[in-house]
């Protein structure tokens, strides 16, 4: 029997755990395989019907033996799932990427080359400490979508920290509202057309120094430096609300005075 997936072992049917994004189908492979995904979603009649198909699919004589797996997160504790998982004799927990950063070096060449163009592009040992800081709850899921619109307009060369969305050039400590991510993403741009320079990013937003001083904290932002930091705003890139929140900086209108009442302009 061969294996569903690297560094599992043959024959025994698995369930695999993670968080979404974490690559758990990656790791079965497909190889005689049958793979029930995302099992914890099932209600209690889908799961007690999923048991009595495992139950006979294990009773069945058959030429080539069956490898079943299934996928779920991290569920509570559910009497009709634990009998479904029953039939799982191996358990294996894929944890987040955020607690294994040290994959990154090796997922990002393996994306580029499957979405560039003929491996002709590659990251920037600058490019790749600022993924390396990134916290990713979207697990390698959201690495997989950052790369792939990265090489919608970077097709060839190096990849630099100016291409990286902003998000990805944040660190936040807590979870941010949509109105908070908007406004990060306003302050990065700033801060990549001022070539890192906080006062003149300030000016631009209509803030006081020591305010985006204390967003750049609150947020986590990685100042960018270097004459080409400003690239990836001039690529008219943004999405819809960051152009708007864009459009409001330039023309002077302060965040601080916005309806939300995030501060005060000085």
């Amino acid at each position: 029997m061969s294996r569903g997936g690297e560094g599992l072992p043959v024959g025994e049917w698995v369930a695999v755990e993670g968080e979404p994004g974490v690559g758990k189908l990656a790791l079965l492979g497909t190889a005689d395989s049958v793979v029930v995904r995302h099992v914890d979603h099932l209600d209690s009649p889908g799961l007690r019907a999923l048991a009595s198909a495992l139950q006979d699919a294990r009773a069945a004589e058959r030429e080539r033996p069956l490898w079943v797996a299934v996928t779920l997160a991290h569920p509570a504790p559910n009497s009709d799932l634990v009998t479904v998982l029953r039939h799982f004799p191996i358990s294996v927990d894929v944890p987040p990427l955020r607690l294994r950063l040290e994959d990154l070096p090796r997922l990002v060449p393996f994306f580029l080359a499957r979405l560039g163009h003929g491996g002709n592009v590659a990251c920037s040992p600058e490019s790749m400490r600022v993924l390396m800081r990134a916290s990713w709850p979207g697990n390698v899921e959201q690495v997989h979508q950052v790369l792939h619109n990265v090489v919608q307009h970077r097709r060839s060369g190096i990849i630099a920290p100016s291409d990286l969305p902003p998000d990805t050039q944040a660190v936040s400590r807590r979870f941010l509202t949509a109105l908070e991510s908007m406004q990060r993403d306003a302050i990065v741009a700033s801060l990549a057309d001022a070539q890192g320079n906080k006062v003149k990013a300030a000016r631009s937003l209509g803030m006081s120094r020591a305010t985006i001083y204390r967003k750049i904290h609150e947020y986590g932002i990685v100042v960018p430096t270097g004459p080409t930091c400003g690239a990836w705003v001039s690529r008219a890139s943004l999405t819809s609300p960051d152009q708007a929140i864009r459009q409001r900086c330039d023309s002077a209108t302060s965040w601080e005075n916005s309806s939300a009442g995030i501060g005060r302009a000085r």
